[in-house]
């Protein structure tokens, strides 16, 4: 388990959103999406239920 995957879940749990933690964290989504995926395979559980993107 990396620190930067921690930090990452908390900003995307702070945010709600992974491409506004993405911005929060400068860096871009997919690797945002990498960290949780890795922190979620490391722990056996899934830590943010995935819903799809509503566009108006």
């Amino acid at each position: 388990m990396e620190l930067y995957h921690l930090r990452t879940f908390v900003t995307v749990a702070e945010e709600g959103h992974l491409t506004r933690a993405s911005e929060r964290l400068f860096t871009s989504q997919p690797a945002v999406s990498a960290h949780i995926k890795a922190l979620e395979e490391e722990l056996g559980v899934t830590l943010f239920e995935r819903t799809p993107r509503v566009c108006n």
